[in-house]
């Protein structure tokens, strides 16, 4: 018995280890970024659509995690991102994935 648990806990703590998303953001972000500097404006479009999907299905542990400005105003950037990377506009698209970035960052920093 002692040996089928101890084989299990490790299982179970690699599944736990991004149970709040925080990796599937900041990964995805700095994919994005990647993709910023090559100014690959369809994959970036790609990416962009990923995102807020990402953050659709994320979007309930945000609300529990953050504050309504923070996870309102994730999902203001992601848009604002979005018509960034449609209109081929490199500074605005930086600067809002700055903004997203920051503001996972203090949802995460509970």
């Amino acid at each position: 018995m002692k040996q089928i648990l101890l084989l299990m806990i490790p299982g179970l703590l690699i599944g736990c280890a991004n149970i709040t998303g925080q990796t599937n953001f900041n990964e995805h972000i700095d994919t994005i970024e990647h993709h910023l500097t090559d100014a690959d404006w369809e994959v970036l479009e790609e990416q962009g659509d990923h995102l807020k999907r990402l953050y659709e299905d994320e979007q309930w542990k945000l609300q529990l995690l953050g504050d309504e400005g923070e996870y309102e105003g994730l999902n203001i950037g992601i848009n604002r991102f979005l018509k960034a990377i449609e209109e081929e506009d490199m500074i605005e698209a930086k600067l809002e994935l700055a903004t997203i970035q920051t503001l996972i960052d203090d949802i995460y920093s509970l």
